[in-house]
């Protein structure tokens, strides 16, 4: 079920016909579904939607339905900080817990500035919400996040010494405006950037059980094919997430990021919004204020991505084309970040580069297998894998024991991609066809040692005597517990009804990897993450829990 809401200009036909055929799977009358916005020198040339917005009422997705953005949200949160900023009103250098003293020592010490960059190193609310739910997303009332995040006992890192994606950052930013401005932040985002800007149908919207006109419901798919209604569980999803839009709205403000006369804010304002960050030691991160920087097959675009329970969403300019792009989607199995870079393929054709060849994994032999950092406790696994049928196999990557993706030739090297992760490179891969006993990668530009976990792991049952028991995170009263069961070690979360748990796969004496998990009803979301054990005399007395976004979180032994 497809819907143009303006007819097609005759320069557009072509790109109108390849649009169209590329987003043909999402072409249905019985499924939630995606739409597409595209303008080009400011005039848009392909507005359709495919699929429904609602399957309980059988209505269809078209250009002006309302779908959240999820994280895209974070540009419009950093640009409310600078233009309080541009006022005098605060000072993006100074630490947060300035404004919100009730976070103490440890989560008010970033400073405003490392928060938008994600390099503050708070934990994010979401794995904590999660475990201390027994595995469960129960929905977070307002007020609870400030509450979550002053208890806490330890950060990732140093402020502004690594990269780790936070909403929690953003989440904190949107209350320090509320603060400096005196208005709610939904008030000051309509106020002072939705209508200055013409974006009439952009809101906040804090929670997905308030009802708001043109709102397109969000769909998670179950196991078996069913699909149910997805909630996103937070009252106070504000910076992090908290936005709807549409794609025309969303096409006005691509148009005035890639401006040049700007509507609001001063000319320092919006540069600072576009400058990507440097760490102390001089490296580069693609990540500015809310905004990715990238470059796809020869053009360079800024974008960001963003994710909710039940829907995808994706914001893409390619300023040196006058492109702009706008894909959302209320299920969670539509790639909106990769069908974008599509949608840059079908219109910009004659202008791109040929695709970069991936690494194939048999060219690196000595880089394959599971190697593990004691400094950061950091995880890494370098493995080949089929992508497609017709190349070689790929060198993937995953990092705390998930997937993040293809590595990429860098110089004389390899280098992840650095995205919404921390940048990692092996600047001088080994040569040779086994691997070392240690490997040196640099994370955000820092060398650290990474050792090579052994082929043959130890078994379940050989780590179960010292490891099996209950543990408890540091400041909260919810236990956990790892158990041998049926030969196999779990991480069981302990809910009070249903289940929740991890299958854990051993690696070494001391780093475990948290494997499938398993829940009733299912979770949608991937769970991925690694322990690194603690031992006293041979008994582990605690282990740490490490994800991407939040390293360190320690629990101990009951």
């Amino acid at each position: 079920m497809s819907l143009s809401s303006d007819p097609v200009p005759a320069a557009s036909a072509a790109i109108t016909q390849k649009l169209d055929e590329l987003l043909k799977p999402w072409n249905l009358s019985d499924a939630p579904g995606v739409i597409v916005g595209v303008s080009q020198r400011g005039r848009p040339v392909y507005r359709r939607g495919f699929g429904l917005a609602s399957i309980e009422h059988a209505s269809a997705l078209t250009p002006g339905t309302r779908m959240r953005i999820g994280s895209t949200s974070k540009q419009f949160c950093a640009l409310g900080i600078l233009l309080l900023a541009e006022e005098g009103k605060l000072d993006i250098n100074k630490p947060i817990g300035t404004w919100l003293p009730e976070l103490g020592d440890v989560c008010g010490r970033p400073s405003l500035l490392q928060l938008m960059h994600h390099t503050g190193g708070l934990h994010d609310p979401l794995p904590i919400i999660f475990v201390q739910n027994g595995g469960y997303y129960t929905n977070l009332p307002g007020g609870g996040h400030l509450q979550m995040m002053s208890r806490l006992q330890e950060c990732n890192f140093e402020p502004g010494s690594r990269f780790a994606y936070s909403n929690s950052g953003y989440q904190l930013l949107s209350l320090v405006t509320e603060r400096v401005s005196g208005m709610s932040w939904g008030q000051f985002m309509a106020d002072r950037i939705f209508a200055p800007l013409g974006m009439n149908d952009t809101a906040v919207l804090a929670s997905d059980l308030d009802i708001v006109p043109g709102m397109a419901t969000l769909h998670v798919q179950s196991p078996g094919g069913k699909w149910r209604r997805g909630i996103y569980p937070c009252d106070e999803n504000l910076g992090g997430g908290g936005i709807i839009s549409t794609v025309d709205d969303m096409l006005a403000w691509t148009a005035q990021l890639g401006g040049a006369r700007k509507k609001i804010g001063r000319d320092q304002t919006w540069q600072r919004l576009l400058e990507p960050q440097i760490f102390s030691n001089g490296s580069r991160h693609c990540y500015g204020l809310g905004l990715m920087f990238d470059e796809h097959r020869g053009v360079k675009i800024i974008h960001h991505a963003g994710a909710t329970m039940g829907s995808t969403h994706q914001m893409l300019t390619a300023p040196g084309h006058a492109l702009d792009i706008v894909v959302m989607s209320n299920r969670m199995d539509v790639p909106s970040a990769a069908l974008a870079l599509k949608v840059l393929e079908a219109v910009l054709e004659d202008d791109l580069t040929p695709a970069e060849l991936p690494p194939v994994a048999a060219d690196y032999p000595a880089v394959l297998g599971r190697w593990y950092s004691r400094d950061s406790r950091t995880l890494v696994d370098l493995h080949a894998r089929e992508v497609r049928p017709d190349l070689p196999k790929q060198l993937m990557l995953s990092t705390y024991n998930q997937l993040v993706g293809p590595l990429r030739k860098a110089g004389l090297g390899l280098a992840l991609p650095d995205g919404p992760f921390s940048t990692i490179e092996i600047r001088e891969p080994p040569a040779g066809a086994h691997p070392p006993d240690t490997l040196d990668m640099h994370i955000c530009g820092d060398l650290e040692r990474f050792e090579r976990l052994p082929e043959t792991p130890p078994t379940a049952e050989s780590l179960a005597t010292g490891l099996c028991g209950r543990y408890r995170q540091r400041g909260y009263p919810k236990e956990v517990e790892i158990a041998l069961r049926d030969g196999m070690l779990v991480l069981d979360l302990l809910p009070l009804h249903g289940r929740g748990y991890w299958e854990l796969q051993p690696y070494s004496e001391d780093v475990v990897g948290c494997g499938s998990y398993h829940s009733i009803p299912h979770f949608a979301l991937p769970n991925s993450a690694s322990l690194s054990l603690e031992r006293e005399n041979g008994q582990v007395v605690g282990f740490s829990f490490d994800t991407d976004r939040v390293r360190g979180m320690r629990f101990e032994r009951v």
